[in-house]
């Protein structure tokens, strides 16, 4: 009894599993417009079945927006006029084929970190497995966004003349919003956005020497408001807009699964490369209806299935 005591005393609380990585993807499931890369400087266009990179910045022009779809089951779309970073991106392997459609929970943990320097994010996060480590978390100039399995957007523009409004909108799910730090506001570090909630403010912003738009006074935030119908029905229609881009969408993993991307088309129109040269790495099958792109990484296979695509790519053309 003596010595099971002392194991006993001797116990600590088991820390979450860190996400080691290995099996991530981010794949561009739509562009409309001209969107493009930015990875050590260098700066190429983004198009369908592109890979983007940890690390690299997202920027979209005016009247452009790109779908990216992650082997987590999270998808986003940037909107007009939008700068995002992907700071970080990692998830461990799994062992089953995802598919976009059916995906409901993340097939094994991850850890995502973005961050939007400005413009409009709309974004729909599987349920995360939160308890065992995984975290998506979208930060801005106003503040953080920890995202637990949810439908949200998040707007921040600034006017050009010292200010700059920023909104967090949860459509579906819960959202903890946390306030920076060295930022002049008298509101509480944490507020949670449940469903059906929102925070709009108008905060003071100013540019550094790297021209980087930081907030310098946030009013207090302590409580959430209605989200108003008007913009719950654009979230909404973003939301399926992006799950119809994402929907023939599969990440197979390289050992353990062999699954394929599921549904079919029936669109009959003749079949057009949205890139005239293929991403590094990628073999393309093709038909008259579908294009197939299939992926591979160190840990991973990624099989993409769209039907043809109907979307502007980042050099103009059709």
């Amino acid at each position: 009894m003596f010595l099971a005591s002392l194991a006993l005393r001797g116990q600590t609380p088991t820390a979450a599993p860190k996400v080691t990585g290995g099996a991530e993807l981010i794949l561009v499931a739509k562009v409309t417009g001209r969107v493009t890369m930015t990875v050590n400087g260098a700066t190429t266009p983004l198009a369908v079945d592109a890979k983007v990179l940890p690390s690299a910045k997202v920027n979209t022009e005016q009247d452009s927006s790109v779908v990216l779809v992650f082997s987590n089951g999270a998808t986003t779309q940037l909107g007009a006029n939008s700068e995002m970073i992907i700071e970080e991106f990692l998830q461990d392997p799994f062992a089953s084929t995802v598919k976009m459609a059916d995906v409901t929970d993340e097939p094994s943990i991850s850890t995502t970190k973005l961050k939007l320097n400005h413009g409009e994010l709309v974004g729909k996060v599987a349920h995360l497995k939160h308890d065992k480590g995984s975290t998506f978390v979208v930060e801005t100039p106003v503040g953080a966004a920890g995202i637990r399995g949810t439908t949200f957007r998040i707007v921040f523009t600034p006017n050009g003349s010292g200010q700059a409004f920023f909104q967090l909108s949860t459509v579906e799910g819960s959202v903890a919003f946390g306030q920076p730090t060295g930022v002049t506001a008298q509101g509480t570090a944490n507020v949670a956005v449940p469903v059906g909630q929102e925070i709009s403010v108008t905060v003071d912003v100013t540019t550094n020497a790297q021209g980087v738009t930081v907030v310098t006074v946030l009013p207090t935030v302590t409580t959430t408001s209605n989200i108003s119908p008007t913009v719950a029905a654009q979230v909404n229609q973003i939301a399926a807009d992006i799950a119809v881009a994402t929907q023939q969408t599969a990440f197979t993993p390289a050992t353990g699964g062999t699954g394929t991307s599921g549904g079919t088309t029936t669109d009959s129109a003749p079949k057009t490369d949205s890139s005239t040269t293929p991403p590094a790495g990628n073999s393309q099958k093709t038909d008259a209806t579908t294009k197939t792109t299939d992926i591979s990484g160190a840990d991973f296979t990624g099989t993409v299935t769209q039907p043809v695509p109907r979307v502007t790519t980042g050099d103009g053309t059709n």
